[in-house]
């Protein structure tokens, strides 16, 4: 049984699945105080505990070997011991200090945590992005993920460390996605109560996991991937031109990855659920409530942010239109509505760079939600393939460890025998059809909204 683990933004998930991809167990563990949209410190140590609830819960197995990946661009500046000196600086957190000309996600960040030192910067014995903090407190090996070679320039490299007059000492060694990170080493065995000697697989980013675990290998395949943020990702020869677009190589070499990035929906829909009191409510209770309000009705509606063609981002939004007799169940249909209007709006994006979208597959948590599925095939038009394993981070870290035993020659052999898909959910054609006009009417309100 391999047992994976992805470190979300919000929540840690966890699973156990088996060599043929099969799902035998799954938890998720929220963290107690997550960044969310205040974008507040996070202490580092909240994965760990995450981590050690997760293996509590989840039943006991024989384990063969374990993966992990994580939300990034994240640094930690770490003790030798791995211990965290400062809060972690996450992805979402807008510190940093890029170098013209460097193509380092991370360096950016370093150089902020450098300038911005509260007297831990000179303690600081390495810095350690998200999941491989947790590996290294596992395995005593401390490793950044590459993806691939491809990927190096946007991880850093000695040309890049030299720019940003950073100390190469404070970065560790890179190892390939899908490769040996280390072993569970007795301590953690006995902290964790993991098998001492536990192959731990390199997997990283959970955004690369996550086009693997998908399946998303192949030119063509489009992957929407909604926790958090969330992105279209498109499977492509090349980069985009259009600046709109985020284009970064692909899972597979020699790909690109081409995305339309919706930068906050999940935290949306969450502040939604804060804001009416339904927090603590089943999250299928909510959609459910949101469900039975008719599509496409026009009113009321909401924007996340300003006038423009900005990547969608919660600041500065609005709902317009709303009326007595509206409640919340209608304020979410907007919101819900509006991130299915985003998802169209990436997919004409993709299309107007010669990148058409007949089909996506669906992962994260909006996957299990079939309201969802089916508002989102209703608004684009595209189908919707959702994989037995919705979480795709975890499918991924999967079967980057099957590459690891030597049950497939490398993660993406593992992947192609791995990924099912469990439902396809077509648009509904009077729907569609309904929502192409509120779909307009839309796009020319946002286009009319006060730029303050």
């Amino acid at each position: 049984m391999i047992l994976t683990a992805d470190l979300g933004t919000s929540s840690l998930k966890a699973a156990l699945i088996t060599r043929d991809g099969r799902l035998e167990a799954r938890v998720r563990i929220p963290y107690p105080d997550p960044p969310g949209l205040g974008r507040r410190d996070f202490d580092a140590l909240q994965w760990e505990s995450a981590f050690r609830e997760a293996l509590r819960q989840l039943p006991r197995a024989d384990l063969s070997a374990l993966a992990v990946s994580g939300n990034g661009p994240t640094l930690v500046p770490c003790d030798a011991e791995g211990g965290p000196l400062a809060p972690a600086d996450l992805w979402l957190q807008d510190r940093s200090l890029p170098v013209d000309g460097q193509s380092s996600y991370y360096l950016p960040k370093a150089a902020w945590l450098k300038a911005h030192d509260n007297g831990t910067w000179e303690r600081t014995a390495m810095l350690l992005s998200c999941p491989e903090w947790l590996q290294y407190r596992l395995t005593g090996r401390a490793v950044m993920v590459l993806p691939h070679e491809e990927f190096r320039r946007y991880i850093w490299d000695s040309g890049q460390l030299d720019a940003y007059g950073l100390n190469p000492a404070l970065f560790p060694e890179t190892v390939l996605m899908g490769t040996p990170a280390g072993r569970v080493n007795a301590s953690a065995a006995a902290g964790f109560g993991l098998p001492e000697g536990l192959p731990v697989a390199a997997a990283g980013s959970d955004f690369m996991a996550a086009l693997l675990g998908s399946g998303v290998v192949e030119k063509g395949m489009v992957c929407d991937r909604a926790g958090t943020s969330e992105g279209i990702n498109y499977c492509a020869d090349a980069p985009a031109k259009d600046g709109r677009l985020r284009s970064l190589p692909h899972v597979v070499p020699g790909r690109w990855n081409v995305a339309a990035i919706l930068s906050s929906t999940g935290a949306v829909f969450e502040w939604y659920r804060r804001l009416t009191g339904q927090a603590e409510r089943p999250y299928e209770s909510t959609l459910a409530e949101v469900d039975a309000v008719p599509p496409g009705r026009g009113a009321p509606v909401f924007f996340p942010g300003k006038r423009g063609e900005t990547r969608w981002a919660f600041g500065g939004g609005s709902f317009h239109g709303l009326e007595p007799g509206h409640g919340r169940s209608e304020m979410g249909r907007a919101v819900m509505e509006a991130i299915g209007f985003g998802v169209r709006r990436g997919i004409e994006l993709l299309e107007d760079s010669g990148l058409p979208v007949t089909e996506m597959r669906v992962c994260g948590g909006q996957a299990r939600g079939m309201v969802w599925n089916r508002m989102k095939a209703d608004i684009t038009g595209c189908r919707l393939l959702i994989p037995e394993i919705e979480d795709a981070e975890l499918a991924g870290a999967a079967a980057c460890a099957m590459s690891v035993l030597g049950a497939a020659s490398d993660p993406y052999e593992a992947a192609s025998r791995m990924v099912r898909i469990r439902e396809i959910v077509h648009p509904r054609e009077a729907i569609n059809k309904r929502y192409e006009s509120a779909y307009r009417a839309y796009r020319e309100m946002a286009a009319n909204l006060p730029d303050d």
